[in-house]
């Protein structure tokens, strides 16, 4: 084991964390340092694991450099060009990918992967780690929506989006831009994909440049929004989901008219309101403990039985083109990205930071935790795309999806078919 002095890196908002080395084929023409860009949070959770490489090996001194998780893009950008970038990014979303690699700051790993690597994680967890083909890092940890249900309120699961009536269902969106993101999975429920996907060659199973939700299917599910509208998904931006969700049901009177609250009892959401569900939050009552006062239920098939599918999110370690000096250690940083997404790392990341681990046998281990199992369990999904274009995509997508629930559209199939061409029409300047 090495002595070596702990440092601190001479830049603002940078933390050191001392490297170690590393056993390579040809050690002596490796260079000796790697750097990682991570946000604080990443920072925060792979700190003690890349302390544990560096003891194992010998061979690198590896510095952790805070960034700004929603700058560091364009700040990599700049730097890789003048060979000012790092080996690795830490903890990025892998719907980025597209976007860098249009950038022309990402180097693929697929000559460094073994292959049967793809087996050691989730299903679509490596997957979306790939772009045109190629594959530009490994997976971290992963995060899905799912139902959440109020048990005293719903004692039992409910299996079809036709047995939710008006009024139980809370779902984020917003009144100008929606959340496709949260309404995905009812939008899957009519065989309306966001793209299409490819059926052979390298990118097999990968989503196209092709909008795949038009045609007959997405008119289907423009009818059927229209028609549930705000009555069955609620107001947009409404901030009492929580309350509603935790609260029992209770009808008075106010002003001569009957008001309802504590109605909701599903919530379509993800692990990142769990601490408010448990804790009771925001002023509401005593928060619910899982099991006993709230379930993590699959989805709901749709109104025909299609089973739902929600996107899969992956925050992982990305490949970077030019790290220090205009160079990237291309070996050192693949065996360090390979120990990160290894199940001894990926549990310790759960036991610590409570991450859903993207690998399999750590995700076995982790669902001890009921939360962890819940949502692992309800997860039928599909990685959220990465194509450069997504930033445009979401708006064209969300705004037509608002207006129409909200009843601003007297022809909502004409309004998504318009949306479709929009979209498509974005897609085809961005390749």
């Amino acid at each position: 084991m090495k002595n070596r002095t702990r440092k601190v890196v001479g830049l603002i908002a940078a933390l050191s964390v001392v490297g170690s080395g590393l056993s390579l084929a040809n050690p002596a023409s490796a260079v000796s340092n790697l750097t990682i860009w991570a946000d604080k949070g990443t920072l925060d959770t792979i700190k003690s694991r890349v302390q544990a490489w560096d003891t194992a090996n010998a061979a690198y001194t590896v510095t952790i450099v805070e960034r700004d998780f929603g700058t560091v893009r364009e700040v990599l950008k700049t730097a890789v060009p003048k060979g000012q970038g790092p080996d690795i990014l830490a903890g990025a979303a892998h719907d980025w990918i597209g976007n860098l690699v249009a950038a022309n700051v990402l180097l693929p790993i697929d000559a460094n992967l073994p292959p049967n690597f793809k087996d050691d994680f989730v299903p679509g967890a490596l997957q979306a780690m790939k772009y045109n083909g190629k594959y530009y890092g490994v997976p971290g940890w992963t995060e899905n929506i799912a139902i959440l249900r109020n048990v005293k309120k719903a004692p039992k699961r409910v299996t079809s989006v036709n047995n939710i009536k008006d009024g139980e269902l809370g779902i984020n969106y917003d009144a100008t831009n929606s959340d496709p993101y949260h309404m995905y999975p009812f939008q899957s429920m009519f065989s309306a994909p966001v793209f299409k996907t490819y059926s052979s060659g390298a990118n097999k199973g990968d989503w196209s440049n092709v909008v795949g939700m038009g045609g007959t299917n997405g008119a289907k599910f423009a009818k059927w929004l229209a028609t549930k509208g705000t009555k069955f998904f609620g107001p947009p931006s409404n901030a009492k989901i929580l309350c509603d969700f935790l609260n029992p049901t209770k009808t008075t009177t106010v002003k001569g008219k009957k008001v309802t609250t504590g109605a909701i009892k599903y919530w379509v959401t993800g692990a990142w309101n769990i601490n408010a569900i448990e804790s009771g939050a925001g002023g509401c009552k005593t928060g619910l403990k899982i099991g006993s006062g709230y379930a993590i239920d699959p989805l709901p098939t749709g109104p025909t039985g299609t089973k739902a599918q929600q996107f899969l999110g992956i925050r992982g370690y990305l490949m970077v083109a030019s790290g220090p000096n205009n160079v990237t250690n291309v070996p050192g940083a693949v065996d360090l990205m390979r120990f990160m997404s290894s199940e001894a790392t990926q549990f310790s990341l759960y036991d610590n930071f409570n991450k859903t681990p993207a690998n399999k046998a750590a995700l076995l281990r982790a669902k001890v935790n009921p939360v962890i199992k819940g949502f692992a369990d309800a997860a039928n999904t599909v990685p959220m795309p990465n194509s450069p274009a997504m930033a445009a995509a979401w708006t064209i997508w969300g705004k037509a999806q608002t207006r129409i629930i909200q009843g601003k559209e007297k022809n909502p199939e004409l309004a998504w078919s318009n949306m479709v061409k929009a979209l498509q029409t974005t897609i085809n300047k961005t390749k």
